[in-house]
């Protein structure tokens, strides 16, 4: 029934289906692999476990498909090289979570989770599961056929068969590429749906809404921060942001950004860190994991992760969404989500999985829309192209424009940048790095309070976690705390860790009524106007200061300066001789200045 293992695929810019065959290799770890061996594997969603994510798994292997024999086709050849089969159903439909469990799990991570830590959003699948009648490979390329004739703008379509079972599909997004030491990435966020709209000018009402809809870009502007963070970690030298691009497919349209950045590091090594896009899990992406692995009551499997085509020059990832799992006893599988933030409604993201579940299932069955490509013709439209620049208006053009600092000598100062369960950190360390500082990274738990001594300066940046809790973390933060405050050393403290330099200085921190996660803020930093980015569930107000830090009022030599909102009160900086600590993100993309704010207040605290 079933032949040798063997790889169907068909990239977005090229005209022609790849056929690839051989024999099956399983791996443990991305470190066994030769990359200079020509092959194509799938990655389990469990391979977080390398990066020390928590991850439920059922002992899932790498599994790739050695190459020994590649054929190029036409689509029409490809057609004509197998009998098209029907494709039966049992319907025999499994839900992980009914309409009830699903509600209910938004309902809870919503206000258990993001309402309740520093945290932005979450990606919870729902698995859905049929029966379908005498699989056979010959099916498997109908089903792909279907996808190839109804499908456009995808970044890969595929079906991979490695003697168990079968993934087939078209995934929108890649994940990761790497050529002549170039590394891409492209932060996908952003969703239209266009099947019902027969003219242009009703699509367009809706679509100009689309573009301007504040959720939406400020959603992008996250995935786009999220990946920034891994960047910042592979690539050492030059960068490039290309600003958003809309990626049209047959029922959708998405907006996405693609990032370009020069690395030296190994190609499995870059593919490593660039696991996982929090368009699959959430943000911040090591928290993310935790909530995931929480709420879903499943192994994904090799759902969510990626296909990747490594060659000895090179390595093409995408990420498997939207992709068919059948297995040799003809159950076919495959998951679906929304993003949870702080403003979904429970009923909306049950009917989102539905339109997605009912979506896949009308292409299987060969239910399909006409497909009508809008922006080939009209791209171009003025008021179109308006609102795609304006979204960068307020962006940091640090990150979108290569930097001049070949100029500047090396500083001698220490500083030590502290990692607590967040990687803007190395967003950080890449910038201070081409500033020439001498720069040492570790994270919270491996600090030992002696060596804070051995640092000029202590960047103490974010992480996700309730300020007022007393668990094991807050407590090893208040130590550095502590010692850094009463030693009169230098630091400068971001999001969580501003909140809980308050906290040891007796203010009282507090939940916020509204979230303002992943937001863009006008605010008075010091009697300069600022656009800076929040990331934040709590926060401190000034009356407080009254009402609980006696040691400040009756202590003014001590000469801290607050930076407030004069309406609600809520204290976004704060500056001492001895350290800084903002409530806003200074090296997000979302904060516009962020570069002057970061190296004009790092040189002064090494003036000062």
């Amino acid at each position: 029934m079933y032949t040798k293992p063997f790889i169907i695929y068909k990239k977005k810019w090229e005209g022609f289906i790849r056929y690839f065959s051989w024999k099956v290799k399983k791996y443990n770890l991305l470190s066994e692999i030769d990359e200079n061996l020509e092959q194509i594997f799938i990655t389990p969603f469990s391979q977080a476990k390398e990066r020390w994510f928590e991850v439920k798994e059922n002992d899932e292997k790498i599994i790739s498909i050695i190459i020994d024999k590649e054929k190029k086709l036409t689509i029409e050849e490809f057609i004509e090289t197998f009998e098209e089969k029907e494709i039966d159903l049992i319907w025999d439909l499994k839900d992980n979570f009914s309409k009830e469990e699903h509600e209910e799990i938004v309902k809870n991570v919503i206000k258990n989770e993001i309402w309740n830590w520093e945290w932005s959003n979450f990606c919870i699948a729902q698995k859905i599961s049929w029966k379908i009648k005498e699989f056979e490979k010959n099916k498997a390329l109908t089903i792909y056929k279907r996808i190839l004739l109804s499908e456009y703008g995808s970044y890969l379509q595929f079906v991979f068969f490695d003697w168990n079972e079968f993934f087939i599909w078209a995934s929108p997004e890649r994940n990761v590429s790497i050529k002549n030491n170039v590394v891409r990435m492209n932060p996908i966020s952003g969703t239209f749906r266009k099947a019902k709209y027969d003219n242009y000018w009703d699509f367009k009402k809706e679509f100009v809404n689309f573009l301007d809809d504040k959720k939406e870009i400020n959603e992008l502007f996250m995935c786009v921060d999220e990946e920034l963070k891994m960047m910042s970690k592979i690539c050492s030298s030059w960068w490039i942001i290309v600003w958003p691009i809309l990626k049209e497919m047959s029922n959708l349209i998405h907006t996405e950004y693609l990032l370009s950045w020069e690395s030296q590091m190994k190609k499995i090594d870059v593919f490593r860190e660039s696991m996982w896009a929090c368009t699959v899990v959430g943000s911040p992406i090591e928290s993310a994991f935790k909530v995931v692995k929480k709420y879903e009551n499943f192994d994904r499997r090799y759902y969510a992760w990626v296909i990747t085509h490594l060659k000895k020059d090179s390595l093409d990832s995408s990420i498997m969404i939207r992709t068919l799992n059948i297995n040799l006893d003809w159950w076919l599988e495959f998951c679906v989500w929304g993003s949870l933030t702080k403003d979904s409604v429970p009923e909306n993201e049950y009917a989102e999985i539905q339109i997605k579940s009912k979506w896949v299932l009308n292409a299987l069955l060969w239910i399909t829309n006409k497909k009508t490509n809008f922006l080939e013709k009209y791209y171009l439209d003025d008021e179109v192209q308006e609102l795609i620049q304006k979204r960068n208006q307020n962006l940091s053009k640090t990150w979108f424009f290569k930097q001049d600092f070949e100029n500047l000598k090396t500083k001698e100062e220490q500083i030590l940048i502290i990692n607590n369960e967040d990687d803007f950190t190395n967003m950080i360390a890449h910038i201070l790095k081409i500033l020439w500082y001498k720069i040492t990274l570790k994270r919270f738990n491996e600090i030992k309070i002696n060596e804070l001594e051995n640092f000029d300066i202590s960047l103490i940046w974010p992480g996700p976690w309730n300020p007022l809790d007393n668990t094991e973390k807050m407590q090893k933060n208040l130590e550095i705390i502590d010692y850094l405050y009463k030693n009169n050393k230098k630091f400068f403290w971001i999001c969580l860790w501003h909140q809980l330099i308050c906290r040891y200085l007796d203010v009282k921190v507090q939940k916020k009524e509204i979230p303002t996660q992943w937001e863009q803020i006008e605010i008075n930093l010091f009697w300069e106007l600022q656009k800076v980015a929040f990331y934040n569930t709590f926060a401190w107000f000034k009356e407080n200061i009254n009402c609980h830090c006696e040691s400040l009022k009756s202590n003014p030599e001590k000469n801290i300066e607050f930076s407030n909102n004069e309406k609600t009160n809520e204290i976004y900086a704060l500056k001492h001789k001895n350290f800084f600590s903002f409530q806003f993100h200074p090296e997000s993309i979302l904060t516009q200045n962020w570069l002057i704010i970061l190296k004009e207040n790092i040189e002064k605290l090494i003036q000062d």
